[in-house]
């Protein structure tokens, strides 16, 4: 995976009461960042390839790898097939403070945007399953209905205002069951285990996030089997090529335009 740049133009259409088109898109993009201290694997980010020397710097301090901006002694910036790796030298003290304390990104899970238990690139993109081709079709109508009522349906977030919300919903954009979490993986996590303990037919409807989609979220529906996904805001250049290789249909809801956003797949009609 190259790096070419934070966005990159993708194809797209554009469904809703009085349109019916194709439009091109720019779309974010997210590449696996590895973090390497003294050539030793730390952490892999996804992130948008911007900055990446800020990037380094900042999360060298965040994350309590070095204590004051001058103990980051040198970066060099590997552009591989993959990914791109940091490759940072910081003080022995540093390094030998990271081996003591185990103190790798891989048991430290967080809500945003790291890759929980990886630290090396070659472990950041798994091999996906593709989908076979599925009957499944919803509605325009059904997907605006099923995001309108998000907010409403989501208890946590009437109170807190925070949280973000994963939704299983039915063809004809009945909200089956919600779930929250202030990390959107960790919702949509929440409601495959909802859904498994169930039964419920992943074929049967879509699941709807109250989040923007980053690749890893189509990634999961891909291998729990979800056909479709529904998002309040645009996927990532990641995610739509994820949900292209895995057959996945995937699209997000303009909320001011009251229009759908094709990105993928057969499951999402006029």
């Amino acid at each position: 995976m190259k790096a070419k740049g934070a966005n990159r133009q993708v194809m797209a259409r554009k469904i809703g009461p009085k349109v019916n088109l194709e439009i091109n898109w720019c779309a974010p993009t997210e590449v696996p960042i590895g973090m390497v201290y003294n050539k030793t694997p730390h952490a892999v980010m996804m992130a948008t390839p911007e900055n990446l020397s800020d990037f380094s710097l900042g999360f060298a301090l965040s994350e309590g790898v070095i204590n004051a901006a001058d103990e980051l002694l040198d970066m060099q910036m590997l552009d591989l097939e993959n990914g791109i790796e940091l490759h940072m030298t910081i003080p022995a003290k540093r390094s030998e403070r990271l081996a003591l304390h185990g103190h790798h990104r891989a048991h430290f899970g967080r809500a945003g945007c790291g890759l929980c238990g990886v630290d090396r690139l070659d472990d950041a993109i798994r091999p996906l399953p593709r989908l076979a081709d599925s009957p499944l079709r919803i509605a325009y109508e059904m997907a605006g209905k099923a995001a309108r009522n998000l907010a409403t349906a989501q208890p946590l977030r009437q109170i807190n205002k925070s949280v973000h919300g994963a939704a299983w919903v039915d063809q004809n954009g009945k909200i089956i069951l919600v779930r929250e979490d202030i990390g959107r993986h960790n919702a949509l996590d929440k409601l495959i285990g909802a859904c498994a303990r169930q039964g419920i037919n992943f074929g049967s409807g879509f699941a709807l996030l109250s989040s923007r989609c980053t690749y890893e979220l189509a990634q999961k529906c891909a291998l729990t089997g979800i056909h479709a996904m529904l998002t309040l805001s645009a996927p990532s250049a990641s995610a739509i090529s994820t949900a292209e290789r895995a057959n996945l249909s995937l699209a997000s809801w303009d909320r001011r335009e009251e229009s759908l956003i094709i990105f993928s797949g057969k499951a999402w009609t006029r």
